[in-house]
């Protein structure tokens, strides 16, 4: 295994937004917002170096995201590292193609505000199986907390809709929840 850092920005990724700090919080690392910013607004690109399933367990076992089927990021280096979990959210993805996965404003967010997404729009049952310790208590600490971090099968139908009428749910994890993609403008 190689003990070449990870790549930081590489070349043709989407700088993130100047108005993110990293901070230090009693529950680790976080990524908040200085200058705040309106609902629909990209923040940034989340990247890294791509792996299957089987790769990701044995590479990052507790630290991947799930992009695609049997495809998940590992660990970039950088900010997009930083985005926390939370069942109430102020963020959520957009895969627009060719790879690309965004942070993008789910709402407007006030200067000051930690940015989180819920892991669950990105996570099937599949990559629960795949990596067994991901499952999670939450300590989002939100008036809706769920109480674990789970797969989008998992979620409250009234999450479902919720996240499907705002666009939130990576489109690996419809075909699971047996919803179609949404049609393009």
């Amino acid at each position: 295994m190689s003990t070449e850092p990870l790549p930081r920005e590489p070349q043709g990724v989407l700088p993130p937004h100047p108005g993110l700090a990293l901070k230090d919080t009693p529950r680790g690392k976080a990524l908040y917002t200085r200058t705040g910013h309106h609902k629909g607004e990209t923040l940034l690109e989340h990247f890294g170096p791509r792996a299957t399933f089987e790769a990701g367990a044995r590479l990052a076992p507790d630290h991947v995201m799930e992009v695609g089927d049997n495809l998940v990021f590992l660990p970039s280096g950088a900010l997009d590292d930083f985005v926390n979990h939370s069942c109430d959210p102020n963020c959520r993805l957009d895969y627009p193609g060719g790879g690309k996965v965004f942070l993008m404003a789910l709402r407007d967010i006030a200067p000051g505000e930690e940015l989180s997404f819920d892991y669950a729009t990105t996570t099937t049952r599949a990559g629960i199986e795949a990596f067994p310790g991901w499952r999670f208590n939450c300590l989002c600490g939100a008036a809706n907390c769920r109480g674990e971090v789970g797969s989008a099968e998992d979620l409250p139908p009234e999450r479902v809709a919720y996240y499907q009428s705002a666009g939130a749910l990576a489109p690996h994890v419809l075909r699971p929840l047996n919803l179609a993609l949404p049609r393009s403008a």
